[in-house]
């Protein structure tokens, strides 16, 4: 059989261990893995140097298409690639894209501009922000492929009035869950939990144009208001035996309600992300750090770091959106939202590994694996084994690099949280499908080599 790449000294990571092997392709498959001496030869021979492989990082959450046209925000997939990531959970249905219309009328354009423009793979969450759109929800998972929809829990009264979007109340839920559980693996439902009933009399009490500080924004949005949410929304998935994913965990209590739930066997998966692992309310990013939920303190990164080691968190997202200086006035004004698609592996490798808060076996769980099962792309993506698509990463873990908008690689997106860190873990070298696409720190294709990959009920 002729091979077209064999990637040689390969120090293969998985979340069972690291081996020393060869890995060979054939046009976008990997079609062995194993000793130099048993690989046949192939047209183009990469050169590993030893360095650790890793599967193509798979971000589970972002934005692409939230604050802008999608044709415009796509081109920061470029800085998910420079940053070792293949294949991105993309939420479509909401924001500037979505224009509040039925997945009829947009999918196939959604489509289109992704594949002519993007830099990796990607598959779709939807969401669900009209009474419309629930109501498509089986038709969206076997006509598109998208199996996973977001509730936005804090999507109610005012709130959900000035966005255009339905009152996410209890019975909005109630359905949502029931229609997702009659689908099957891989459907689950997926909330943005953060109680907006609490959080609108907490602003109005707290609310000072004078304070533009994240510990004021912690305050008016604070950590418990999230942990209720959860705890809500995992008695709905209880009742209704709905999978649940929780977005962007960033309360110490919630992993010890997700932790109880898991413990009772309710099917509730656990996400957080880098920014709520390393930066705190007492950054002095001011509006560039304005999330939601808020960033918060010392004591629950800790409780989520604990979470990823122990099984509890069981995916890393950046929840990514491509924000801009502009739009970030300040605490009180402007859309909540960061960049994030350039700095998760390198975060995570910086803070997590290279830290010792979590071994680089349990960065590939999270980060690629576990993302790929429960969206339903395994064994395609998440994973280095014959068969899977050729995505991966060689990754030297001692280069040390400075986030500066140069290396960051963002086009529309102008700033970073972390920008100005120094960073020791960096890929230098990311592979699509077979293709490199970036390599030594240079982009080596074009735009449009992206697929978008439909999920399949089971």
């Amino acid at each position: 059989m002729a091979i077209d790449t064999v990637v040689r000294n390969c120090n293969i990571v998985s979340p069972e261990g690291i081996s020393q092997e060869d890995i060979a392709i054939k046009g976008e498959k990997i079609v062995a893995i194993g000793d130099a001496g048993y690989l046949p030869e192939a047209d183009k021979t990469i050169d590993a140097q030893g360095h650790y492989v890793l599967p193509g990082i798979i971000d589970i959450h972002v934005h692409v298409g939230l604050f802008h046209p999608l044709k415009d925000e796509i081109k920061d997939t470029a800085a998910a690639a420079f940053a070792g990531t293949t294949t991105v959970g993309n939420y479509v249905g909401m924001g500037a894209s979505a224009q509040r219309r039925s997945y009829a009328d947009g999918f196939d354009q959604w489509k289109k501009i992704w594949e002519e423009n993007a830099f990796v793979d990607a598959f779709f969450h939807g969401g669900v922000i009209s009474e419309e759109i629930m109501l498509e929800i089986p038709e969206n998972a076997r006509r598109y492929g998208i199996t996973t929809h977001k509730f936005m829990m804090s999507s109610k009264g005012p709130e959900a009035e000035q966005m255009g979007n339905a009152q996410t109340d209890d019975g909005f839920l109630w359905f949502g869950f029931k229609t997702i559980t009659s689908l099957g693996y891989p459907a689950r439902a997926m909330v943005h939990a953060e109680d907006i009933d609490i959080i609108r009399r907490m602003t109005s009490a707290i609310k000072d144009p004078k304070r533009q500080d994240l510990e004021a924004w912690d305050e008016a949005r604070p950590g418990f208001c999230e942990t209720l949410d959860i705890e809500r929304a995992i008695s709905l998935a209880r009742k209704n035996s709905t999978p649940l994913y929780i977005v962007h965990v960033s309360n110490g209590a919630s992993v010890d309600v997700i932790a109880r739930a898991k413990a009772e066997g309710i099917d509730v998966i656990g996400e957080t992300c880098p920014q709520y692992l390393t930066l705190t309310k007492s950054s002095s990013l001011g509006a560039l750090g304005k999330i939601a939920p808020p960033l918060r303190d010392e004591a629950s990164q800790e409780r989520l770091w604990q979470g990823i080691r122990e099984g509890t968190i069981e995916c890393v997202g950046s929840d990514h959106c491509s924000t801009t200086k502009d739009l970030k006035k300040s605490i009180w004004e402007g859309p909540p939202g960061a960049p994030g698609m350039g700095t998760l592996l390198p975060i995570m490798l910086t803070e997590g590994v290279n830290k010792g808060k979590i071994t680089l076996e349990k960065l590939v769980e999270v980060c690629c694996l576990n993302n790929a099962k429960i969206s339903g792309i395994y064994p395609q993506k998440g994973t280095l084994q014959v068969g899977s698509d050729a995505d991966l990463v060689v990754l030297d873990l001692n280069k040390k690099v400075r986030l500066t908008p140069e290396q960051l690689h963002y086009k529309v997106a102008d700033y970073s949280p972390f920008e100005g860190w120094e960073i020791k873990g960096w890929p230098v070298l990311t592979m699509l499908r077979g293709r490199v696409i970036v390599e030594d720190g240079k982009v080596a294709t074009s735009p449009g080599v992206g697929n978008y990959i439909p999920r399949k009920l089971s």
